[in-house]
């Protein structure tokens, strides 16, 4: 008989401007700019190195239907890092910084009004410590909100049955 492998999620990670797990402040977010959120350390027991990702935004005044926000990984041993830019919840210093990060997807702008848009998948994350970084690739900036953007990382771990 064979087992079946369940998915069992484990404790959501949060990136937000506020109340989050780690800091990360996006907020006003101009046109061709980025920003970067603190690292989160994975730590070094036994855990899980499949992650589900869940990002949301909300645009600002003036929007593009088809216009992208961009989202990426910046990781670290701990030593060598992506980039850079820090560890801290900073802004990206070049658009040139995102060349090394991995782009795990994207927020499309799917309708011309000031409402959360978000963008999810899944990635592998063998690397100790990983923070969430969005580059603007529209021609407006963001939402002046703070509550408005946020990241998510959920550990997902296989359990045979």
């Amino acid at each position: 008989m064979v087992n079946k492998v369940y998915q069992i999620d484990e404790t959501t990670i949060t990136w937000r401007a506020s109340g989050g797990t780690n800091l990360f402040t996006p907020t006003s977010l101009a046109a061709g700019a980025g920003r970067q959120g603190a690292y989160h350390d994975l730590g070094t027991t036994a855990r899980a190195i499949h992650y589900k990702w869940r990002a949301f935004i909300k645009p600002g005044a003036t929007r593009v239907v088809g216009e992208v926000v961009r989202v990426y990984l910046v990781t670290s041993d701990g030593t060598n890092p992506d980039n850079d830019d820090g560890t801290g919840d900073i802004a990206v210093s070049a658009e040139d910084k995102l060349k090394n990060l991995d782009q795990i997807g994207s927020i499309i702008i799917d309708e011309d009004a000031a409402v959360t848009m978000v963008g999810h998948g899944f990635v592998l994350l063998p690397h100790r410590y990983v923070a969430p970084v969005f580059w603007n690739a529209t021609a407006n900036a963001l939402s002046s909100t703070a509550a408005d953007f946020g990241f998510d990382l959920t550990p997902v771990p296989p359990e045979i049955q």
